[in-house]
């Protein structure tokens, strides 16, 4: 059954990290995101299964990383770090004895490092035309038998 104070679970077990002496080693460009990150982090993993935060999983870890995670609106330089974050976070979580297991799941969250790059760009996919492009001297769609540019071009129908 879930724990129904696991909003408040994570935001502790958030803040006690973030406020603890290995948050003040991280670097700079995601020191000010990490409460917000890892809270949405173990959130999503958590929400995955609908489980407590100290019963989550490896599947859970990589849904939180790849789709939870991947599209937050954070610079490009935090995104990179976040992976890592996530590693040290869960790690100092077994080391509180708050979640067995967390090294191992921190080494899992390391290791997803470009999977969660690939999964985080925005580029998107190049639109591609199905069919050829219509020349001025290709035979006018219309079906007039006319050139394109005799036709339906000159009269601006197309």
């Amino acid at each position: 059954m879930p724990d129904p104070f696991r909003s408040e679970k994570i935001a502790n077990w958030v803040s006690d990290f973030c406020e603890s002496a290995g948050a003040a080693d991280l670097p700079a460009s995601i020191a000010p995101l990490a409460q917000p990150v890892l809270e949405a982090f173990l959130s999503a993993a958590c929400s995955r299964r609908d489980v407590g935060p100290d019963e989550i999983e490896q599947a859970d870890v990589r849904h939180a990383l790849l789709k939870g995670l991947a599209r937050l609106n954070i610079p490009s330089d935090a995104k990179k770090r976040v992976p890592a974050l996530v590693g040290d976070f869960l790690s100092a979580l077994e080391g509180q004895g708050r979640l067995g297991g967390g090294r191992a799941l921190g080494a899992h969250a390391r290791a997803l490092k470009t999977a969660h790059a690939e999964s985080s760009r925005e580029v998107t996919a190049p639109i591609r035309r199905n069919y050829s492009r219509l020349g001025p001297n290709d035979p006018c769609p219309c079906g007039s038998g006319r050139k394109y540019k005799k036709c339906c071009k000159r009269m601006g129908s197309r």
